[in-house]
């Protein structure tokens, strides 16, 4: 299995600006058990500083620029089961980059019982399409996630 961890990816500051960000939309929009906005590159110079970091790292792993990103939220008792990002057939890597950690539950978790733990500001990339992931149930607290899928360029 390849998944490239980087922790520190985001700082406090930049995690808690796109918590922030998230809970002032009045644009979100709901998907199974979670909460999520698109961000949108072309209207605010944060996110695509945001965006650029994203593609350095991804153009390192398989020549791949951001295809589209998220802020999502996942209240307590939210989780994901098992899946395959089968999003559009040109995505070739996903990201999850986890903007807080002060919550209970809520790994990222593989098939072959690797857990990651949640840490602020850690990003983690993997192959979605191919890689079966899911997320482990809610315990307490809420938990906010920065999710990117990628598309070769």
């Amino acid at each position: 299995m390849i998944v490239l961890i980087k922790d520190n990816f985001l700082s406090k500051d930049v995690c808690l600006s796109l918590i922030n960000y998230f809970e002032n939309s009045k644009e979100k929009n709901k998907h199974g058990t979670t909460t999520f906005i698109d961000l949108n590159v072309s209207k605010n110079f944060k996110e695509i500083k945001l965006k650029n970091k994203h593609n350095t790292i991804s153009n390192l792993i398989n020549n791949s620029v951001i295809d589209w990103i998220q802020i999502v939220k996942w209240e307590k008792n939210s989780f994901q089961n098992l899946h395959f990002d089968k999003t559009k057939e040109e995505t070739t890597l996903s990201s999850i980059c986890y903007l807080n950690d002060d919550y209970e539950g809520g790994q990222t978790y593989f098939e072959n019982d690797i857990i990651f733990k949640p840490k602020q500001g850690r990003v983690i990339f993997f192959d979605g399409n191919y890689y079966h992931h899911g997320v482990k149930k809610i315990e307490k607290g809420t938990r906010y996630t920065l999710a990117a899928w990628y598309m070769n360029i």
